[in-house]
């Protein structure tokens, strides 16, 4: 399952794009969890800051199983097949895949994520290429993410936000890996139980607009 670029590939969703950025965040959210705040919105693999189109949109019902890692589909074809059946859908929403970086964790943690995704019979198996990449995202196991769901102190919103901001995207997600890596001990540290943390890239597969 080792993919390019030493990626696992961990599974599909399909992501809300119609709540509005500053009616969910409200300026004393911003502050609190937010680094960089001039965004179009913040996504992310945590469904608490990206909400997942099964937990907003109540219209629709997510299937007792549809994979083992998080509320993360791993058949794809049976992910827009769910959703083509609501044929009155008109709110704009992203198909989405997420993958793990595997190669700057121990052969410890990596073996955790390989025990997770072995016997997965991903559809389709592999990350496609003309996948778009949105940004990269550092969390947890349980994709909750230490970027934008750990409150920052007053003080470390200026410190952390000086060194990381220019490495962030309008979407609030590290634009390359290096820096998504660099941050890692300090998601660690401000994580307490919640460490270890780990990068993740969130691929766009499909739009679905109004």
């Amino acid at each position: 399952m080792t993919m390019r670029s030493n990626e696992l590939l961990l599974g599909f969703d399909a992501r809300e794009m119609w709540l509005d950025f500053s009616e969910e965040w409200p300026e004393e959210r911003k502050r609190s969890f937010l680094l960089r705040r001039d965004i179009v919105k913040p996504l992310s693999t945590d469904t608490s800051v990206w909400p997942s189109v099964f937990d907003v949109d109540h219209t629709l019902q997510r299937p007792p199983w549809i994979g083992p890692i998080g509320r993360l589909w791993e058949d794809l074809r049976a992910l827009e097949n769910s959703l083509s059946t609501e044929s009155n859908r008109t709110k704009p929403y992203w198909v989405i895949a997420l993958t793990l970086l595997s190669a700057i964790r121990s052969r410890e943690e990596l073996a955790y994520w390989n025990t997770m995704t072995e016997g997965i019979l991903y559809t389709p198996a592999v990350r496609d290429p003309s996948w778009q990449l949105l940004g990269y995202d550092v969390a947890d196991s349980y994709l909750i993410s230490g970027l934008t769901n750990f409150e920052y102190r007053k003080d470390e919103v200026q410190d952390i936000g000086e060194k990381y901001i220019p490495s962030l995207n309008e979407y609030h997600l590290f634009q390359s890996v290096e820096p998504a890596a660099e941050f890692l001990p300090l998601a660690d540290e401000r994580g307490g139980v919640h460490a270890p943390f780990f990068v993740f890239g969130i691929w766009l597969i499909k739009k679905k607009e109004d």
